[in-house]
């Protein structure tokens, strides 16, 4: 009891300007160390396309032929045009400085979902404490400061999508607050399509209530209308179609053949990445809390069933990627916490309870400390980035090729900050036609090789010197610790990523 004293007088002297100070310190580390990119989309679905539409391509999205409806909402690419528009204002055209510039953004963005988690969770609970619990956990549970910082969607789309839930948990429920909602939840949308399910289901509980029911007439004209005013004016203008975007989605995300090219999962996996996170014994107690608020007031259930719908429909979905659940978690955090605490309260005086309780928390902290330390300093997809950051400082470079037989899209082409028409050579049918591809001369002729991967690397260096004699090693990029403990974790999903640079005198 003498430590359960200590820990609610810790959190006594706390108070929200505190917490949000703690969640900046680590989210600026991250925005100066944590370099590079998680995933794919988070830097070919947003930056290059960025770049691509500021440079005015006539084909600005990779992979899409010119005339192909682009499958995401151009919201999000909007905000990064305007970041990268006003550092090239500035002279700012490094494209370091420009990521380090969106890293800072999407940091001091995040830093909403701390401030608004801690205001919903006082409109929940009646314990002051259990809003500072909540608000400490979302500014230092060990991925929120890495994945922050980073372009996802995912994570993009929280702070709005709390703010969101906020206005509406209102007390005094007007039309303002339906509407600042309805505007939050419309941005939250345009980031992320699928979290749809929230405000559905808010609407719903609004709409199935004798005094409410108007309200929720009012917030579903109103997202609509707000929808046209961002998205729908993008799409109108770039496709002719106000939901252009969102039918391109659902009509490819409704191919077996494209979700069959994702990783894929049971119903339950996502069960299980949730444990994961939560480093297991942890998040048997926020589970159990989570499940407690069904049964509790209005206001916790509605958030709730908003919340399990959207975990639910990503369960049955096949297509698991873990980002995709990203946004349940603070729900999963602020309803765990209030509903365990509940919980704690009426049985506290259980022995198995208070020892079990204790155990979970030290764990956490202790993990949670290793895991939040390592990896808001963790530069990943590093061996991507800086070779292309050590090509472009060298400014020698005419032009390189790219040998990489196990990813298909390794390269990150926006760090060289000037564009190549380069040699890729991704098949063994394609190393054996480089040699007229270079007769051809519609490239220009390069003076850098890169090979990817240390698989046959003395095999695959012997047959680009039968083409290149004059090929001469110039530097090895390793990638990251985690990015490497990634590849031992599980080799056949993700792949060796070190880069062997070659010159060609």
């Amino acid at each position: 009891m003498r430590k359960y004293y200590r820990m609610n007088k810790y959190l006594d002297s706390l108070d929200l300007k505190k917490i949000i100070l703690i969640g900046l310190f680590f989210r600026i580390i991250a925005v100066i160390f944590s370099k590079g990119y998680a995933f794919s989309d988070d830097h070919f679905e947003v930056i290059e396309i960025t770049q691509n539409l500021l440079d005015k391509l006539d084909t600005p999205f990779p992979n899409f032929p010119k005339g192909t409806i682009y499958l995401f909402s151009l919201v999000y690419p909007g905000v990064h045009y305007v970041i990268f528009a006003i550092c090239e204002f500035f002279g700012m055209y490094n494209p370091e400085g420009k990521m380090f510039m969106a890293r800072l953004v999407h940091g001091l963005f995040s830093l909403l979902t701390i401030y608004y988690g801690y205001r919903i969770t006082e409109r929940l609970s009646n314990r002051p404490n259990d809003a500072k619990i909540v608000a400490l956990l979302l500014a230092v549970f060990w991925v929120f400061p890495f994945l922050s910082v980073r372009n996802l969607r995912e994570l993009a789309c929280v702070p709005p999508l709390i703010i969101g839930c906020y206005y509406a948990l209102e007390k005094n429920l007007t039309t303002k607050y339906i509407l600042w909602s309805a505007w939050w939840f419309t941005i939250a949308f345009v980031f992320r399509y699928q979290i749809i399910f929230i405000p559905f289901v808010i609407g719903v509980a609004w709409l199935f209530s004798k005094a409410n029911w108007q309200k929720a007439l009012v917030f579903g004209l109103a997202i609509g209308v707000f929808f046209m005013l961002t998205q729908g004016i993008l799409d109108y203008s770039y496709w002719g179609n106000p939901f252009a975007s969102i039918q391109a989605y659902v009509d490819y995300n409704s191919v077996a053949a494209n979700i069959a090219s994702y990783p894929n999962g049971p119903w339950h996996r996502y069960i299980g990445t949730m444990a994961g996170l939560f480093l297991a014994f942890p998040f048997i107690l926020l589970l159990v809390g989570y499940l407690k608020t069904a049964t509790q007031s209005h206001n916790r259930k509605v958030l709730f069933f908003a919340s399990l719908l959207f975990f639910v429909f990503h369960s049955y979905y096949a297509n698991k990627q873990e980002r995709f659940i990203m946004p349940f978690l603070p729900f999963f955090i602020i309803l765990g916490i209030i509903g365990f605490r509940d919980i704690y309260e009426q049985y506290q005086d259980k022995k198995w309870l208070r020892r079990f309780t204790k155990f979970a928390i030290v764990w956490f902290l202790i993990l949670n400390t290793i895991l939040l330390c390592l990896l808001s300093v963790t530069y990943t997809k590093r061996s991507r980035v800086e070779s292309m950051n050590y090509l472009r400082e060298k400014g020698d470079m005419t032009n390189f090729v790219v040998q990489n037989y196990e990813s298909s899209q390794p390269e990150a082409p926006f760090y060289l900050q000037k564009r190549y028409d380069y040699y890729s050579v991704d098949t063994h049918e394609k190393m054996a036609d480089l040699p007229n591809q270079l007769k051809l001369g519609t490239k220009i002729r390069p003076n850098y090789v890169i090979l990817i991967g240390n698989t046959d690397l003395e095999k695959r260096k012997a047959a680009m010197k039968l083409v290149f004699p004059t090929m001469e090693h110039e530097v090895d990029i390793e990638p990251s610790i985690v990015d490497n403990l990634a590849y031992l974790m599980n080799p056949s999903h993700n792949h060796n990523e070190t880069f062997y640079i070659y010159r060609i005198r």
